[in-house]
């Protein structure tokens, strides 16, 4: 059985990683060990390298799409969730697993950011991950049941076989409860909540725990996260087609080892390559400068279409023709764009709500469809669901909160505001 270094990042940014030498057959087969990517590329010595990632930075949704193909669903993948997201669909890397067996798709989408940040630092420190996977996806599954991992104030949550998320251990009651889905023709008078949820999960406890969840069977101890999640791609694998796993090196990314490999006996030709173009390039350099001045008088014309077409427009020199698009389909659609007396409406009761909080301060506001993407700061939890509840004063406003973090000593969370109708 072919052995793999199976590496943890806890958190994107830090250059430090735990990891230990795995199979598929035995799990951990080696001593874990922990330090920076330089070190774990020491410890690979030529086995496949095996990447998971925190999931605070990804999120995990499905989707349906009319079309089979690979390469089509990737490209309307990211229309098909615009609406979910808070951020824009340009700086988010989008990848995607088998189709299930209801027909949807399971997507995993992560910050383009965060995630050329890992790129760099493997390729700085020669470390080549052939996989890269959300944590949620190397959790343990059991249908019906929810898994949950903690340690050290960190918890990772699988609700599915490709859905689930990562927080704060703190923030665990307030997002289980908002990841509750009921019935409405069941008629429940009891709908489940986070402690029933809680109290039947599969619950993993690595290393110290300052978190103590009240589960049917209590905490299993594991030794280290990484000995986990060898037990979760262990039987991820064994599914049908892999489809509990997210492979995030997909797309543009997916290219990166064998662009690498590739271009290195093709150095010289294309040295000599360079020399030649660079004497033909001296005729021509002209000719694309007149272009290039062509191409920006075209790209400010268009921003000034837009601005007389559209005067509300606040950044017409983004990408004009996908605004001017967007736009109209809204137009043809019946809308224009934002109903000001819902608009005005919900502005009011955030406001009102945000009074409740101690310091609170917005970071972005979004408004789109009727929907109100809020990220903000509190000094607590508390603070989020004093303004979560304030909003929902009146049925008239349904607020949820899609994530919650604690960053040092303030609390980051997103919410998002919408009529309860």
């Amino acid at each position: 059985m072919a052995q793999y270094l199976l590496t943890y990042l806890r958190r994107i940014g830090d250059d430090y990683l735990r990891w230990a030498v795995c199979d598929d057959k035995s799990g951990v087969v080696g001593s874990h060990d922990h330090g920076s990517f330089a070190d774990a590329a020491k410890a690979a010595e030529r086995r496949k390298v095996i990447m998971v990632i925190a999931g605070t930075e990804v999120l995990l949704e499905e989707v349906t799409v009319p079309v089979n193909n690979m390469a089509k669903i990737l490209k309307a993948i990211p229309y098909a969730l615009e609406e979910q997201l808070a951020q824009d669909i340009e700086t988010s890397h989008f990848a995607c697993g088998q189709k299930l067996a209801n027909g949807s798709v399971p997507v995993a989408v992560i910050g383009q950011g965060g995630l050329d940040w890992i790129m760099e630092r493997c390729e700085q420190s020669k470390l080549t991950a052939a996989e890269i996977i959300p944590e949620m996806y190397a959790l343990p599954y059991e249908e019906g049941r929810l898994t949950i991992m903690t340690n050290s104030g960190h918890a990772a949550v699988r609700q599915s076989i490709s859905k689930g998320f990562s927080c704060d251990t703190d923030m665990l009651p307030l997002l289980l409860d908002n990841s509750v889905v009921v019935d409405p023709e069941a008629e429940l008078e009891d709908p489940p909540n986070s402690k029933e949820l809680i109290w039947r999960a599969l619950h993993f406890s690595c290393g110290q725990d300052r978190y103590d969840l009240n589960t049917s069977e209590g905490p299993i101890q594991m030794h280290t996260e990484v000995a986990l999640f060898a037990k979760g791609l262990k039987q991820g694998r064994a599914l049908q087609k892999g489809q509990a796993i997210i492979n995030l090196l997909q797309g543009e990314y997916s290219k990166t080892e064998a662009v690498g490999k590739a271009w290195k006996p093709w150095r010289l030709p294309a040295a000599l390559a360079a020399t030649l173009l660079a004497l033909w390039g001296g005729a021509s350099f002209l000719q694309y400068q007149a272009l290039g001045v062509e191409q920006q008088r075209l790209q400010t014309e268009m921003a000034s279409v837009l601005k007389r077409t559209f005067p509300t427009v606040r950044n017409p020199e983004s990408d004009p023709v996908r605004q001017m698009k967007s736009r109209v389909k809204l137009a043809l659609a019946g809308g224009a764009g934002i109903d000001d007396d819902s608009f005005i409406a919900m502005m009011s009761a955030v406001g009102a709500a945000l009074g409740v909080a101690q310091e609170p301060t917005v970071k972005s506001m979004n408004y789109r469809s009727g929907r109100l993407d809020i990220e903000l700061e509190t000094v607590s939890l508390q603070d989020i669901d004093k303004i979560k509840s304030n909003l929902e004063t009146g049925k008239k406003l349904k607020a949820d909160v899609k994530s919650a973090n604690k960053d040092n000593d303030r609390i980051k969370a997103k919410l998002r505001v919408e009529s309860s109708s």
